[in-house]
C-alpha cells in the first residue's frame, strides 16, 4: 500500500502533539481527550515554526484536543487550514487507557510482553495495530493524493497512529513496525515519494533529543 503516482515528489510529515500531564505520569491515553499541558503549547509553538520553513501545502489532524491544539499552532504560522479525520486518533486500548506503564505492566504483563514480541494484541480489548492502520493510512493517502507534484502534507497526531501508518506506507510487516521506534512529543517524521513507494527520510527529528513519553498516546 503506497499510493504513489509514478513518483510525484510528494513529502509526508507525521507530527506527534505536544506533551500531556499523562504523558508526563506515563498514563497511556489512548483515545481518551487529554489537553496539552502549557510545556505541550510551548513545544507546538517552537516546532510550527521549524515546519513552516517546509512551506506545507495542507495539515491534516486527528479531531482530539492534544492534536488539534499542536495543528493549531502550525495555522498559526502558515495561514492554512485543519482538515480533522476521527481516523486519525490514537489507537483505543479498553481497560489499558489511563493506567501507568507500571500498571499495565503489572495487570496485563502477558499482554503487554506479546505485544512487544510483535504479536497481533488487543491492548485492553480494545485495536490491533492493523486495525489503527486499517483508518489512518488512507486518510494519509487521500489528502497526499490531492497535494501537487513535490507538495508536502503534514499529518498531526499520536505516537502510535504515525507508527502504525508509517509501518503500513513503507510496507512493513506488522511484527516489524515497532521496530520503528517511537516519537517524542511534537516531534516528527518525514516520508518522501520515489519512484519505487514510500522512503523514510527522517524519524523522530526535533529541536533536541527529548525522551519518548507514552509512545502510544
Amino acid at each position: 500500500m503506497n499510493g504513489t503516482k509514478g513518483g510525484r515528489g510528494r513529502r509526508l510529515v507525521l507530527w506527534r502533539h505536544g506533551q500531556t500531564a499523562w504523558n508526563l505520569e506515563r498514563r497511556f491515553q489512548g483515545n481518551t481527550d487529554i489537553e496539552l499541558t502549557d510545556d505541550g503549547v510551548s513545544q507546538a509553538r517552537r516546532s510550527a515554526r521549524l515546519l513552516a520553513s517546509l512551506k506545507p501545502d495542507a495539515i491534516i489532524a486527528s479531531d482530539l484536543s492534544r492534536a488539534a491544539a499542536t495543528a493549531a499552532q502550525l495555522t498559526a504560522v502558515t495561514g492554512l487550514g485543519v482538515s480533522y479525520d476521527s481516523a486519525l486518533r490514537e489507537t483505543y486500548a479498553g481497560s489499558w487507557q489511563g493506567l501507568t506503564h507500571e500498571e499495565i505492566v503489572e495487570r496485563y504483563g502477558e499482554q503487554y510482553t506479546a505485544w512487544k514480541r510483535g504479536e497481533p494484541v488487543r491492548r485492553g480489548g480494545g485495536e490491533l495495530e492493523t486495525e489503527v492502520a486499517d483508518r489512518a493510512a488512507p486518510v494519509v493517502l487521500r489528502h497526499a493524493d490531492a497535494l501537487p507534484d513535490g507538495g508536502t502534507l503534514v499529518v498531526v497526531s499520536h505516537g502510535g497512529t504515525i507508527r502504525t501508518t508509517i509501518g503500513r506506507l513503507l510496507g512493513l510487516e506488522s511484527h516489524h513496525w515497532e521496530g520503528l521506534g517511537g516519537l517524542s512529543n511534537c516531534c516528527w517524521s518525514v516520508l518522501g515519494e520515489g519512484a519505487r513507494g514510500w522512503r523514510l527520510l527522517e524519524h523522530n527529528a526535533g529541536t533536541l533529543p527529548e525522551p519518548v513519553l507514552g509512545d502510544d498516546d
